[in-house]
């Protein structure tokens, strides 16, 4: 299949920097020729390739991907920004009512631009499949990738489960006035009404898909559990024997493991995002240079001990950052009562950050009040930011180091804090780090622990969500069970509790979920080896199975399949009607 021939259009709402954005900029690489990526072999490759089209709402030069950045990204001469005029929100809120008069707009245009396009591809919101589907009819296939159902991502829950937030509005509604009781209640209710309203409407524009694409089993399984009808059958004229044998369904059990069972929905499939891995990018230097490769056995230990902890997210609370800096306060407290004979790295603590963004304001403070509370405790000097516009550092006033000897241990223990780190600083990052921290419950996919296995570094993360099928647990790093244990009376994913003097009291040995995460890091401290040993088998399961050489074969053959599926759709329904656009 040439390249003129096959037409992919995606509709994204803001090209900005977030996973979302990354993974829909490897589906369109994947979706050109393999000379647009640079593959000097292009011309004898057999691999299909087709021609793209990017429609979206915003794309702004100072906060987009390289690929996109007018005027040399890759990608910008596809890009086609429309709709820029429509508010992103209402004076009184109704942002997700806006988002989706401005997806729905963009299907429009894209449509109207490219009706004889072979696949369409929407993520984040649905609400334009319906208007493919009915409105046009078109012939194109209309994929969906759900990275993750907006209806479990409201702000009174952490990636589907339930927040504190719900319990703090109930505390207010009772300690108010009648009067003032009775403005909450109605309040409420009407929110509890738009949310129902945009839920039901988020799972009635997916069921119009002809084919649901999601990053993870864990997603899958979160998708079945509030929207059910889309793992039913379609009506049974667009079914036909090429679709009776479907790939098995992903279970989530209680302790997030994956079952296997046989009813799955012909529609749904996964498709884990992808990197470009150092194993593959080594394969094509030396093809082009037409030598062999040769993988290195030695594990090339390092003497150096003051390689950092890396902690890698942007600076939000659903991060659950705060675990980490627990989980350091008792490494630290352990070498003080010399129950851990090891020197203790430094913590880096780095990501996106917007300073117009409150949350990100709010929490960088938040963390560094109980990060220099932990190291206040110890006697070390408080921790550090790093200024995103230079190479400066904004320091509070230090405290000696104490001079016993087994305090010795602690005299490369640190705090920094390294926001809006550019993409050079980020690869540096992650090949100096001693390990990665990923310490987010519940992920949906996770791509920052494969860009770490990817460099050779083992990770600790929870064991929930997509890590569960990224990381193998003491294979490539250790996965920590989570509950939501007591921190003297405050969650531990919530900032534990602190004096009058602003420190970190003592953290509950009962809590659970910090000890074992300190256990995972002592762990990879104590034994170098083993760290090593880890790494290696970390960029060996990313080029296995993370790698874009897989992510490229079975993309293809989803906008196969769901070019195939449209046309039988449209065929079917257009029987009676007598046309559909795009057909041949």
């Amino acid at each position: 299949m040439t390249k003129e021939s096959f037409h992919v259009v995606f509709i994204h709402l803001d090209l900005g920097i977030g996973g979302a954005e990354s993974l829909v900029l490897n589906l369109a690489k994947a979706t050109l020729p393999p000379e647009a990526e640079g593959d000097h072999d292009a011309k004898e490759s057999p691999e299909p390739s087709g021609r793209i089209s990017i429609y979206t709402t915003h794309c702004s030069p100072t906060h987009c991907y390289d690929e996109v950045r007018p005027p040399r990204g890759r990608l910008s001469p596809h890009v086609h920004v429309r709709g820029s005029w429509i508010p992103r929100r209402l004076r009184l809120g109704g942002t997700a009512l806006c988002s989706a008069l401005r997806m729905l707009y963009l299907t429009h245009c894209a449509a109207r631009d490219h009706p004889d396009a072979s696949v369409f591809v929407l993520d984040v919101l649905p609400t334009g499949v319906p208007y493919l589907v009915e409105w046009w009819n078109v012939s194109a296939g209309v994929l969906f990738y759900c990275h993750f159902p907006d209806k479990l991502l409201t702000r009174d829950t952490v990636n589907g489960e339930q927040g504190p937030s719900a319990t703090l509005d109930a505390a207010t509604v009772r300690g108010s006035t009648s009067l003032f009781r009775l403005f909450l209640i109605t309040l409420t209710q009407l929110k509890r009404f738009y949310r129902w309203a945009l839920d039901s409407l988020e799972e009635w524009t997916m069921s119009y898909s002809d084919l649901i694409v999601v990053n993870s089993k864990f997603t899958m399984g979160e998708v079945e559990k509030v929207f059910p009808s889309l793992f039913l059958p379609r009506n049974s004229v667009f079914i036909t024997a090429a679709t009776t044998e479907s790939p098995p369904k992903a279970n989530v059990t209680k302790d997030g493991d994956q079952k296997q069972t046989k009813n799955q929905s012909y529609r749904v499939r996964v498709l884990y995002p992808a990197i470009e891995s150092s194993l593959s990018k080594e394969r094509k230097l030396i093809s082009s240079s037409h030598a062999t490769l040769k993988f290195d056995n030695k594990l090339n230990l390092s003497k150096d001990v003051t390689k950092p902890i890396l902690s890698l997210n942007r600076f939000e609370r659903k991060k659950n950052v705060f675990l980490l800096l627990h989980a350091y306060d008792e490494l630290l407290e352990r070498v003080s009562q010399a129950t851990l004979p090891c020197v203790v790295p430094p913590l880096m603590i780095a990501g996106g950050y917007d300073p117009l963004n409150v949350e990100n304001v709010e929490h960088l403070a938040e963390l560094r009040s109980i990060a220099d509370g932990i190291l206040r405790r110890h006697d070390l000097p408080l921790s550090t930011v790093v200024s995103p516009s230079s190479n400066s550092t904004e320091s509070r006033n230090c405290l000696p180091v104490k001079t016993e000897e087994h305090h010795q241990l602690l005299k490369f223990a640190s705090i920094t804090f390294l926001p809006s780190v550019s993409n050079a600083i980020r690869n540096e990052l992650l090949s100096s780090a001693s390990m990665l921290c990923y310490t987010p419950h519940r992920e949906h996919f996770g791509i920052v622990p494969l860009e770490a296995m990817d460099a050779g570094v083992p990770v600790v993360a929870i064991r929930s969500g997509g890590p569960m099928e990224t990381i193998v647990d003491g294979v490539t790093g250790y996965l920590v069970h989570y509950c939501k244990a007591e921190v003297n009376g405050e969650n531990a994913d919530g900032g534990g509790s602190r004096n009058n003097n602003n420190t970190i009291s003592t953290i509950d040995n009962a809590n659970d979920t910090v000890n074992a995460y300190a256990d995972a890091i002592a762990k990879i401290i104590a034994n170098p080896i083993d760290a090593r040993l880890m790494g290696r088998n970390g960029r060996k399961r990313v080029d296995e199975i993370f790698g874009m050489e897989k992510f490229r074969k079975e993309w293809w053959e989803l906008l196969f399949e769901a070019q195939r599926r449209g046309k039988e759709r449209c065929y079917s329904k257009t029987v009676g009607r007598g046309y559909c656009v795009g057909s041949s």
